[in-house]
């Protein structure tokens, strides 16, 4: 069995994991996850890209995962292709890999995943399945974007703060402050401004998390947000 300790230099190591890869067996698979995710070596795309495309759904999982880690901007639109292909699934098996791709899109720092991430969302817009939490996870998605400073996801976040959905809007706002947790006084006014506007939205949801969110982010530092702390 693949034990890390086992593996020598660097181009040993891409070695090691690209035959584990082409093995695809699943605990051997997720083993060698954190090495992928920090080498990122270009070899790894087309074997995680084949597991993606023709892989069993434990495989397509770890596949979507892993690209996702590697932030190459190639796989979007294959994860994207997999995530509607997997509509033929049902139950957990289709929530499990559905979760992975979207998370995925959300690590790869492009702002190329932002169309995906928007059309995924409006899959489930005025739909009457409430346990769907595709747009939930969207969001989150969208927000680890912000974070690795995309600022198109910054104006979908705030796009998405006027959702019918009073928890997708608290939600919302939520992602939008944590994305600028690690540089306060970086966020824009405009974007401040459209977080104070919250304090007076008519769900009470909505208030608490724009309060909170300025509240968090006065703690921080940010000077805009002082006056809510």
């Amino acid at each position: 069995m693949y034990r890390g300790q086992d593996i020598g230099d660097r181009e040993a190591l891409i070695q090691t994991c690209l035959a584990i890869l082409s093995r695809g067996k699943e605990e051997q698979l997720y083993a060698i996850l954190p090495h992928i995710s920090i080498i990122r070596s270009p070899a790894f795309f087309e074997p995680l890209l084949k597991l993606l495309e023709s892989g069993k759904r434990n495989q397509q999982e770890f596949a979507a995962v892993a690209l996702g880690s590697i932030g190459d901007g190639r796989a979007i639109k294959p994860l994207f292709k997999a995530f509607m292909q997997s509509s033929s699934l049902r139950g957990s098996d289709a929530q499990s890999l559905q979760a992975s791709i979207i998370h995925a899109l959300g690590e790869m720092g492009d702002e190329g995943a932002i169309e995906p991430l928007q059309k995924i969302y409006s899959l489930d817009s005025g739909s009457n399945q409430a346990s769907s939490r595709h747009p939930s996870w969207v969001l989150s998605a969208m927000g680890n974007l912000a974070q690795q400073g995309d600022m198109l996801a910054v104006k979908e976040l705030i796009r998405l703060m006027r959702d019918k959905d009073a928890l997708l809007r608290a939600q919302a706002v939520a992602e939008l402050a944590v994305a600028f947790w690690h540089r306060p006084n970086e966020m824009p006014e405009t974007v401040l401004h459209e977080i104070i506007s919250l304090t007076k939205d008519p769900s009470e949801e909505v208030q608490t998390a724009a309060l909170d969110s300025l509240s968090d982010l006065a703690k921080l530092g940010c000077q805009g947000a002082e006056p809510y702390l």
